[in-house]
């Protein structure tokens, strides 16, 4: 049974890149791609599988704005520009979440064009947390970033 262990099988295959056995994962009426939290497309949004995760966006019951939009979070955390246009593409992403974390974590490790597609995001706030952005990219050292937020 592919459901089994909370839909194990669609997480991790999911989490590891394999869209090919996602996508047949997704035809079986048992399996739950929304399991654990949408574990499957916050998994596979952190690690930068685009395939997959337009495969899980396509699906009614995958919610990747689950745990305060925590898909584009870590997309954008990691640098991973094509999931984060994805999922700001995506009405039921906010990513304002969470004081504006995606922008947050993005300047701080320097992403200077995923900070740029979240700025163009009228929902996305770069003051938030008292200017947190600005604040991590200027102690890290990230110049670019500074400049698109200034």
């Amino acid at each position: 049974d592919p459901s089994t262990n909370d839909n194990y099988a669609i997480r991790l295959a999911s989490k590891n890149g394999h869209a090919d056995i996602v996508k047949y994962l997704l035809s079986q009426e048992r399996v739950d791609p929304s399991a654990l939290d949408n574990y499957a497309v916050r998994y596979a949004s952190w690690k930068g599988h685009v395939e997959v995760v337009k495969l899980l966006l396509a699906d009614s019951r995958v919610d990747p704005g689950a745990d305060y939009s925590f898909a584009i979070r870590v997309a954008s955390a990691d640098g991973h520009v094509e999931v984060v246009k994805l999922l700001l593409a995506d009405s039921r992403v906010d990513p304002s979440a969470h004081y504006s974390h995606a922008i947050r974590v993005a300047s701080a490790d320097g992403h200077v064009e995923v900070v740029k597609l979240l700025l163009a995001d009228s929902r996305v706030d770069p003051s938030a947390h008292y200017s947190h952005a600005i604040r991590v990219a200027s102690a890290d050292g990230h110049v670019e970033v500074v400049k698109l937020l200034l």
